[in-house]
């Protein structure tokens, strides 16, 4: 066990610091303000604060750990070895930079608690972030720092145990906004489809249309079975994340009541994980939430404590206090739609620390690194040896390597572009 000290154990530094030592280095770690305890303690220890008591593993401290509220913080962002690092710290200082710290304001993405400009979703987006503006967002840098922090702690403490390695965890994920592209829809939706098809030229897509209705071709989004053949023969295990609500301007789908649709879910949920993509009615109110929750889980018979957005996490510091409400478990949403790379610079699991209230939640976030809409911003090869590359490099073996796609990956009509097969083909990468 590694003790550590500080002349003052808050919420906040207790919270980062068992993120980085259990959670990611998986090393045991505990708190003293007490310098003798401190001092009598035969085992590896560090001390965060102010000065160094001794000759001891000193990092120096900076003041967030110790206030309270969320105010501007002034941030400068250097260069560490390749790595990029901010919270410099002086000379006597073991590390040049207050790691712990910077992964406080990293993680709990203190700067979506601050005044910003919003899209027209009311989303934070990527390029406001401190990771994108300085080129980190495809680096899960908290975790990268981790590991320099225990480098440096064996060399000052070679009795401390080597994590043996093994894989990060791979999960895919299926986000199911639209089981079906054309079939079981309501009238309204099938002509608006037409007509928008008709105002973009797109003849393909009236013609395919045609086919699917009237039975002479399948559907190209309904690719369930197959998606469940290649996730059994590979012997990966998805997360299934429905959309489950009424049909609004933002979230527009079959219909909940849809028999077909119905039989899909329940059919999905006997052999998968399955939960709720909620709406962005959902991220935006509680009641919604709990409606959308309570009819899938009337379905599906199973505890629904898992979730993801629909569109994404808006914001952070609006999204995750419906879901503490509806005293929900986990969430699959901390990325950007749009953008590959890390939102909160960690590939590793973490609670939700509530900034408002100072305190860490129930809440664990799981990282997703992409999205399949923001991978098609890229050709098909491009995309996935990007992703490849990004599990390649992932640092710990507590990481958590999360990528949504949608159940139209599958659609055998886009063989000229290989998405489909480079899916498969990257499914098949992760075999276990």
């Amino acid at each position: 066990m590694i003790l550590v000290y500080s002349h003052k154990i808050t919420p906040r530094l207790t919270y980062i610091f068992r993120q980085i030592f259990i959670r990611v280095l998986e090393l045991p770690v505990d708190f003293t303000s007490a310098i003798e305890k401190f001092v009598s303690h035969s085992g590896p220890k560090l001390s965060y604060t102010h000065q160094p008591l001794g000759n001891e593993f000193f990092i120096a401290s900076h003041d967030l750990l110790f206030q309270k509220g969320i105010q501007e913080v002034p941030i400068e962002v250097s260069n560490w070895s390749n790595i990029p690092a901010f919270f410099k710290l002086g000379k006597s200082s073991q590390l040049p930079y207050d790691i712990f710290a910077a992964s406080f304001f990293l993680m709990t993405r203190y700067e979506e608690f601050l005044p910003q400009v919003k899209n027209d979703l009311g989303a934070f987006v990527a390029y406001q972030s401190l990771a994108s503006k300085n080129n980190f967002l495809e680096m899960p840098v908290v975790d990268l720092w981790a590991v320099r922090l225990k480098e440096k702690l064996h060399e000052f403490f070679p009795e401390l145990p080597h994590v043996s390695w093994k894989k990060p965890k791979f999960q895919p994920i299926i986000s199911v906004v639209n089981p079906y592209k054309y079939e079981k829809k309501s009238l309204l939706l099938k002509l608006s489809d037409t007509l928008s098809a008709l105002w973009q030229l797109d003849f393909f897509s009236i013609i395919e249309q045609s086919l699917v209705l009237l039975g002479l071709q399948k559907d190209p989004h309904n690719n369930f079975e197959e998606l469940e053949a290649l996730f059994k023969k590979t012997g990966n295990q998805p997360l299934y994340f429905f959309l489950f609500a009424k049909n609004t301007f933002y979230d527009r789908g079959v219909s909940i009541h849809n028999f077909s649709f119905r039989r899909l879910i329940k059919n999905t949920a006997d052999l998968n994980q399955v939960s709720l993509l909620a709406s962005h009615a959902a991220q935006q109110e509680s009641k919604s939430l709990n409606y959308e929750r309570q009819q899938l889980k009337k379905l599906i018979i199973k505890k629904i404590d898992s979730v993801r957005f629909n569109y994404g996490l808006l914001t952070t510091s609006l999204g995750y206090y419906n879901l503490l409400e509806e005293e929900i478990q986990k969430d699959y949403s901390m990325g950007y739609s749009d953008e590959v790379g890390y939102r909160a610079s960690t590939a590793v699991p973490f609670y939700f620390y509530d900034l408002n209230n100072e305190l860490q939640t129930s809440l664990k976030i799981h990282p997703v690194v992409a999205d399949e809409a923001g991978l098609r911003k890229f050709s098909n090869q491009k995309a996935f040896k990007k992703l490849m590359e990004l599990y390649e490099n992932l640092p710990t073996s507590s990481a958590f390597h999360g990528v949504s796609f949608s159940n139209a990956i599958l659609n055998a009509e886009e063989m000229k572009n290989s998405w489909r097969d480079q899916f498969i083909n990257y499914i098949q990468y992760h075999a276990r």
